[in-house]
């Protein structure tokens, strides 16, 4: 296929156009793709926001319940040692009473207690921990140093793991007394989401990364969050939100739960796809056959009118649309204009003819050769016998330039080279009278210009110029100049003689036909330029100063740069 031919063109430009749509569509989706995911953060965001306003509402709560277990039992407990047997029962009894009514309430942390000195150690532990998780932590509490915090924090909260199972512990300690609240990580995961119906995966992790708990069974293998993203890496969507207290809340979303929904536009994408490449071959041979098949008709019909059939005809039975039928007729038209055009160029270029045989009868003048076979009679009894081979030679070259096939148009340094020729002749016949100076820029020589043009002019100088014992000046100079877009050959003759009268000028320039024998060759040169340049400013006559005539010609050899030969 011909990458300038119309198949080739509308192959492309429908090709770009299903190319242009597909990317659209393209784009859409990852748009779309891009905006689900971009409502999936927000929507986790807000989520994550509202669930670590609560891990922190309870937290507070629990911080608040164990602050109220310290005001208000603190002396009760630093009087413990001092008190006797019975005395220390009914305290341990009082204060037991105090933790059993901190822990009633639903939204209690999962244990709260108070180790008194010599060992002994009052625990309260929420029903949501199961019997071995007591015990253990039981175990825990008793034998755990309860060191208070060399910097004076209270009110944060240790990650303890006791089993594998992870705590949040907050005590206050002081002397040999410590007052504590812990909540297990997945209790609070549990209040956080305490009826809800989200199946979405929760993660909590330390302020070190440490894994404390999740909301799937799946994720309690993982120790860490770095595994933790290593092993769900491209399948799901990580948000987090710190929480000042521990550590930080993780929002997992499973990327396929998120996009499913879309799964019908790329099917559809795939779909229309898959339709585009039927869809092309299909216009295509539509185009080609509404389209490409009238273009070539066109084509072949446009051929034969060059061959030279003038007749064109629509193909019978052929079902073209209503433009090309107008394109038909149009071209119907056209031959039939380029038909009279031509028979008009066929009668113009008759009427040439006419005037070229014309113009070759006004050169062959009876006198001239007259004038040249009495010079050459002359120069015998001077015995001049080399001026006469020169003027023989001359005279047969300016007889073979005259009698050239083709009398049209010429190289202007052939039509110079004959024209300096012709002078040759007269500077034999008079001797040390004739100057003539010849400047042709060597572009301007390679223009064609008309025949006889400029051998016209010099013949005229010598008709009318030319004085027994006075020099005749001839100049002739030629070169290229450009004007208005159109490049010419600017050619301008001038001589020292009399010049034209003021009334032939003006008759002249007037476009009135010369009187028989009055510049008749001028006439005729004028009558050529408007036959071959179909125009009539190519030719400008005046007077020179002080005296002689000027001609100044302008043949056009190229318009905007294309030849005009």
């Amino acid at each position: 296929m011909r990458t300038n031919g119309i198949v080739f063109k509308f192959a492309l430009q429908l090709t770009i156009i299903v190319a242009i749509l597909f990317a659209i569509l393209v784009l859409s989706n990852v748009y779309s793709l891009e905006v689900v995911r971009k409502n999936t953060l927000d929507s986790a965001h807000n989520t994550l926001s509202l669930y670590q306003a609560n891990i922190r509402n309870y937290l507070n709560n629990f911080s608040k319940d164990l602050t109220e277990i310290f005001e208000s039992n603190a002396d009760a407990a630093s009087e413990y040692e001092q008190l006797s047997e019975n005395g220390r029962y009914f305290a341990a009894m009082q204060l037991k009473k105090a933790l059993t009514a901190k822990m009633s309430g639903n939204d209690a942390s999962d244990g709260l207690f108070i180790r008194l000195p010599e060992g002994t150690l009052l625990v309260q532990i929420s029903s949501r921990i199961d019997s071995n998780g007591k015990l253990a932590l039981i175990d825990f509490i008793g034998t755990k140093e309860w060191v208070p915090d060399p910097n004076g924090q209270v009110d944060e909260w240790t990650t303890l793991s006791i089993h594998g199972v992870h705590y949040l512990f907050k005590y206050m300690t002081y002397s040999d007394i410590s007052f504590g609240t812990l909540v297990n990580a997945d209790s609070l995961l549990d209040l956080v989401n305490r009826g809800g119906n989200d199946r979405n995966q929760y993660v909590l992790s330390d302020k070190e990364g440490l894994l404390l708990t999740s909301n799937q069974a799946s994720l309690a293998a993982i120790g860490s969050m770095n595994e933790l993203q290593n092993e769900l890496r491209g399948r799901y969507l990580m948000i987090s939100e710190p929480i000042a207290e521990f550590g930080q809340i993780t929002y997992l979303v499973a990327k396929q739960s998120v996009f499913s929904k879309l799964k019908v536009i790329q099917w559809l994408i795939v779909l229309l796809a898959l339709v585009s490449l039927l869809v092309v071959p299909l216009v295509l041979r539509r185009l080609a056959r509404d389209v490409l098949k009238p273009v070539l008709q066109l084509v072949k019909a446009a051929k034969e009118v060059e061959k030279g059939q003038l007749e064109l005809q629509i193909p019978a039975g052929a079902h073209y649309s209503m433009e090309f039928t107008k394109l038909f007729h149009s071209l119907q038209s056209m031959v039939r204009e380029i038909t009279e055009l031509k028979i008009q160029s066929y009668e113009e270029q008759i009427e040439r003819s006419r005037a070229e045989i014309k113009y070759l009868q006004m050169q062959i003048r009876p006198h001239f050769f007259l004038n040249a076979i009495s010079t050459v009679t002359s120069l015998t009894y001077q015995n001049k016998n080399e001026e006469i081979r020169r003027l023989i030679h001359h005279l047969s070259e300016h007889l073979r330039y005259m009698f050239k096939v083709r009398l049209t148009v010429v190289p202007l340094e052939e039509e110079i080279k004959h024209s300096v020729n012709y002078i040759r002749m007269q500077e034999i016949r008079y001797p040390d009278q004739i100057f003539h100076m010849i400047e042709i820029q060597e572009e301007a020589g390679q223009m064609p210009v008309p025949q006889f043009m400029v051998q016209t002019f010099v013949e005229n100088i010598f008709k009318h110029a030319m004085f027994y014992g006075e020099m005749l000046s001839i100049y002739i100079r030629a070169s290229m100049e450009s004007r208005e877009g159109v490049v010419y050959v600017k050619i301008v003759i001038e001589d020292n003689g009399g010049g034209f009268s003021s009334e032939w000028l003006g008759s002249f320039s007037s476009g009135e036909e010369p009187e028989i024998g009055a510049h008749i060759g001028i006439a005729n040169v004028r009558r050529t330029l408007q036959l071959l340049y179909k125009r009539d400013d190519l030719m400008s006559l005046s007077n020179g100063e002080p005296s002689g005539a000027r001609v100044e010609l302008r043949i056009p050899v190229a318009i905007n740069g294309e030849s005009m030969t």
